[in-house]
């Protein structure tokens, strides 16, 4: 399969706490580290935890400068700082740079933790805008993730106009699935409302990360991947065969530390079946 660059993937399930910010982090760093490619992560939730867990101990910085986020992607404009007044936006003025080679950069358009505050009670926020800002600026990335919150908002829609596929972690575990038919709504109401947008779920991703000790989690996992498969086969998603293994070594992976990774190495092979699922 054929695809034009960029591709765009948001991560997300309807489900706080099922490893979308770790995920997001960790194909990001596999694809440029691994893979060679020019890369921008893009935080969209207002927890920015993938923006903490790339940035590390510059992130307190970040903030402490007052530079633009994905804020101002939103707003369009940067807010006067002293003098000046309003300025234009431009990607050098909201990306934050993580990693570079030659040519090739990992960036990331950082959240802040007033992001819904910022926007949410002021004007609604234009939900093409973000699909707009990349189309005019990261055209020449070849690959771009987008880290979205678990609540239905204009920012899940935001993330729908700008990405190809979908990509949702799942833990399995009681009430796994309590996120699935949500999601399956969302993105058939965005479909419905979006006809020449072809999104497409590139697949379920099982994040074991709950269960320690070398237990695979017995029974309950067995009932709870029941439910998982049964509700994918049900929206016709596709469930990677490699899982994520429980590792106390995925916050060292997010900071680019690859020494005495454990199983968190793992997880590159949950990456590389991800690329070749589709085909890039």
């Amino acid at each position: 399969m054929t695809i034009k660059k960029p591709i765009t993937i948001c991560i997300i399930n309807l489900k706080g706490g099922v490893g979308k910010s770790t995920i997001t982090a960790l194909l990001s760093r596999y694809s440029f580290n691994k893979r060679k490619k020019d890369v921008l992560a893009i935080d969209l939730d207002p927890q920015a935890n993938l923006s903490q867990g790339l940035m590390h101990q510059s992130y307190s910085t970040f903030l402490a400068e007052k530079k633009a986020s994905i804020v101002e992607v939103f707003s369009d404009y940067i807010p006067p700082n002293k003098r000046g007044g309003p300025q234009p936006l431009d990607a050098e003025a909201v990306s934050e740079l993580i990693l570079e080679e030659g040519e090739r950069k990992l960036e990331l358009i950082p959240s802040r933790f007033d992001f819904s505050d910022a926007l949410t009670d002021a004007v609604r926020p234009d939900p093409k805008i973000l699909a707009r800002f990349l189309s005019q600026n990261f055209k020449s990335k070849d690959v771009i993730f987008i880290d979205c919150s678990p609540t239905e908002s204009v920012f899940t829609t935001a993330a729908y106009h700008a990405s190809d596929f979908v990509l949702i972690p799942v833990k399995p575990e009681f009430f796994a699935t309590i996120g699935f038919p949500l999601l399956a709504e969302s993105l058939q109401n965005f479909k419905r409302r979006n006809k020449s947008h072809g999104i497409e779920v590139a697949g379920v991703i099982i994040n074991n990360a709950f269960y320690h000790g070398g237990n695979d989690g017995g029974p309950e996992k067995g009932r709870a991947m029941k439910e998982i498969t049964d509700e994918c086969r049900k929206n016709g998603w596709h469930i990677f065969s490699h899982q994520m293994y429980h590792s106390r070594g995925y916050p060292k992976l997010m900071r680019g530390d690859y020494s005495h990774s454990g199983d968190a190495g793992l997880f590159w092979t949950v990456a590389r079946e991800i690329y070749e699922h589709l085909g890039i």
